[in-house]
Formats: structure tokens, sequence, C-alpha cells
């Protein structure tokens, strides 16, 4: 598990999957990590659940395909993506139909070398029930990812729908993750962020992926095979 193809927040526009499908074939992908942003909160507020329904199910339709040309895929749910158990409900119906698609929300993957587990939505200090967000207290979040940590496999890989603080989320940055890594050094950090802020860093033992959103074609490739310093290309599909 070597070359991961990284994006998140297609906000609506169900066609950028088929441009994140190009790029996985093209790139030769070993891994599609979705972060999150089916939708984005403006887009939840004025839709119907049923509206929201008929999204998620093209959606998971559609990066199902990606799984079904043969490319393991994982998938968050985004802050907006809510109310929660439906999307997850959805993306359970659509696992059984794609061997290869996964929600890796609050649940471990393991694959050869790799452990991937994340946490989708917000996550804040104490819980924060809602209908109309995915919200996931801090507590609870390190209790999901208390398999991640405990995995034998030797690169573990934590996925978020938030930017930490600072280079990667500016003013969207999330406080909370940045005390995630200082606690828990993952190898790999992919999270959701604007593209403004798109990028990578190293904190300290952890290399930290912002790609950007995919409703502006932003995507982040990793090449674990490359030397430190060239393992990630931002890329525009």
């Amino acid at each position: 598990m070597r070359r991961l193809l990284v994006a998140g927040q297609i906000n609506g526009q169900l066609g950028k999957i088929d441009l994140l499908k190009k790029a996985a074939h093209d790139l030769k992908a070993d891994l599609v990590v979705f972060t999150g942003g089916v939708v984005d909160a403006e887009q939840r507020d004025r839709s119907s659940e049923g509206e929201l329904l008929r999204l998620w199910e093209q959606f998971f339709d559609a990066i199902g395909s990606i799984a079904e040309s043969g490319v393991l895929t994982a998938v968050l749910p985004g802050p907006a993506d809510a109310p929660l158990r439906h999307f997850l409900r959805l993306g359970m119906y659509e696992e059984g139909e794609h061997p290869k698609l996964h929600l890796i929300h609050a649940t471990l993957l393991e694959d050869t070398d790799m452990a991937i587990c994340g946490v989708g939505g917000e996550i804040t200090e104490h819980e924060e029930l809602s209908e109309h967000r995915v919200r996931t207290s801090r507590s609870l979040a390190e209790y999901y990812l208390r398999k991640l940590w405990e995995s034998d496999q030797s690169r573990k890989v934590l996925v978020l729908s938030q930017p930490p603080t600072g280079q990667l989320g500016g003013q969207h940055g999330n406080r909370i993750i940045g005390e995630f890594l200082d606690s828990y050094h993952p190898s790999l950090c992919l999270v959701g962020g604007p593209t403004e802020h798109r990028g990578w860093q190293r904190v300290a033992h952890t290399l930290v992926i912002n790609p950007g959103r995919l409703v502006d074609n932003s995507v982040a490739w990793y090449d674990a095979a490359k030397h430190a310093d060239q393992q990630v290309d931002l890329l525009y599909l």
C-alpha cells in the first residue's frame, strides 16, 4: 500500500467523483481516501432529508465505482453529512455491494502494512448532539481511534475531516487535531481543509496532508516509495 490519492469536499457536485475515478486509474492508485464533505453546511441546511438521502445514494454509487474498478476506497462523513446514522446506513449498504469500499468513521481498516482509521465531522471538547452536523467529542474520538494505536501494522494513517490549526487550516483549523498529533504520532494524517491552505507539513513524526477541496478540482497524491521530501504532489484535476 504505497500510492494514495486523497480528496474531499465535493459540496454536492457529484460529477467531481468521475474526475477522481479517472485520476485513480491514471495514477494507478492503491488507495483512494475521501475525507468527507458530500455536502457543505449551506446545502445541508436548505435540503430536505429526502434530497440528502438521494444525494448520498448517488455519491456512494459513484464512489463505489472506484472500488468496483479494483481500488481500495475509504470514506469519511464531513461535518455537514448529517444525520450521521443515515449516511452510515447508506454507506454500509454500498460496502456490501463493493467489497473494496470501506467506511472508516470509527472503524479500523488494515491492508498489507497499513492501518487506517478516521473520525468524520467536527471534533469538539464535549458531546454536541445534532441532526444537522456531524460532531464527536474528544473523548469519544479517542475511544474510536484506540484500535488504530493498538494495531501491529507498521504504518498508521489517521483520517479527519478537519485540518489542524496553522499552515494547513488557518481559521478553519481545529486545535484538538494538533493535540492528537502531538499525543499519538501517526505515520500519516490526511485531513479535509480549504484549498487556499492545501499543502503538507511534518509535525514531529507525522506527515500531515490537506488536499484542498475536490469541488475546486484539488487533490493530493502520496507515494511512500519516494524520498521523504518528494512523497507528496498537489494536483489539479
